[in-house]
């Protein structure tokens, strides 16, 4: 089954400037806190709509999937069907999450996959990290559940030929540590890097946020619709109909009396004058 390698961000400016991500990819979305959520969402409905399966692993047991509703009826579709295409479980401990990976992983791999290994395009892992920093786990035992967990996500990315986004929070409670953000890096194919601009000519308005996309180095300004908006970059691609003209039109036959003159005719002689 050959599958489009470009996959969109869920924003046309995004797409505009960053290459679209492509499967089989382990990508990387390191944020201050939520920020790209919006976006996610977006990109999984665009999924969703054309009855893709996804599947969304919950990572740090916050994932709200009510938004989907309303980006599903913007698109128009059938929203009992293409929700029966996401699949969504969340772990509750590090071993938990790691189990639910490790058991997609043998999904992926096996020689006769379900449909929605074969037929899906996107695996989002929100908040990855989240459940191996437990404080019930030792910091060494944590790293190494992580790392292993981190390679179940390159091997289903491979197998299933689908793009992998991690979402990881650094701005959280506990703060991510930068051991943690390396070991994150390490295993992932690419980075994008969602930063807050603290300028004040950017404080009105809609918030703006730097994306810097690792792959290429490259960097734009995002400011993020609110869910459920639009812009007109989603309409670029749709061009005004053209009617060309294959005959001249037919003359037009002109009078020599004067309009008022036989307006005042027609009126004298309804009167009777």
């Amino acid at each position: 089954m050959s599958r489009p390698n470009g996959i969109s961000w869920g924003d046309s400016a995004i797409d505009l400037v960053l290459p679209k991500p492509k499967a089989p990819t382990v990508l990387l979305v390191d944020q201050d806190r939520m920020e790209f959520q919006g976006s996610l969402l977006r990109m999984v409905a665009n999924e969703l709509s054309e009855y893709r399966p996804v599947h969304w692993i919950d990572g740090g047991m916050a994932f709200d999937p009510s938004p989907l509703l309303t980006l599903l009826r913007i698109r128009g579709c059938d929203n009992h069907k293409a929700l029966s295409k996401f699949h969504i479980c969340r772990g509750f401990t590090a071993h938990q999450t790691a189990s639910i990976i490790q058991r997609l992983a043998n999904e992926a791999n096996s020689k006769d996959s379900p449909n929605r290994m074969r037929e899906g395009r996107i695996i989002v892992i929100s908040e990855i990290p989240r459940m191996f920093m437990d404080t019930q786990l030792k910091k060494p035992e944590g790293r190494s559940l992580l790392k292993s967990t981190l390679q179940r996500c390159r091997d289903i990315s491979k197998d299933s030929k689908s793009l992998v986004i991690l979402t990881s929070s650094r701005n959280s409670s506990p703060p991510l540590s930068k051991e943690m953000r390396n070991i994150l890096r390490q295993f992932s194919d690419d980075t994008l890097r969602v930063s807050e601009i603290r300028l004040k000519k950017y404080n009105r308005g809609l918030v703006r946020k730097r994306l810097h996309l690792s792959s290429v180095n490259r960097k734009m300004i995002w400011a993020q619709l609110p869910l459920g908006q639009t812009s007109l970059l989603e309409y670029r691609h749709i061009q005004a109909s053209r009617l060309d003209c294959l005959f001249e039109p037919a003359a037009t036959s002109s009078s020599f009396q004067p309009k008022g003159d036989s307006m005042e005719v027609a009126a004298r002689t309804a009167s009777g004058v």
